[in-house]
């Protein structure tokens, strides 16, 4: 953004934190029968979830 990289464990940390979040607040909403915001928050999840194990490949191939 500024000429800086976030380093890839914060992205990992933040991902994965993100994904749990918004795979709560799936579960909620669909438990609760609100279909749009459970699905909006469940693809939200899997988005951070890739992203979550995409960026832990780029801290394990760092030497």
């Amino acid at each position: 953004m500024f000429g800086r990289r976030v380093p890839p464990n914060v992205v990992f940390l933040l991902s994965l934190l993100l994904a749990v979040v918004c795979g709560l607040v799936a579960y909620r909403a669909l438990s609760a029968q609100s279909w749009v915001t459970g699905v909006i928050a469940l693809v939200l999840a899997v988005w951070f979830t890739v992203d979550a194990v995409r960026s832990y490949g780029w801290s394990r191939r760092k030497p």
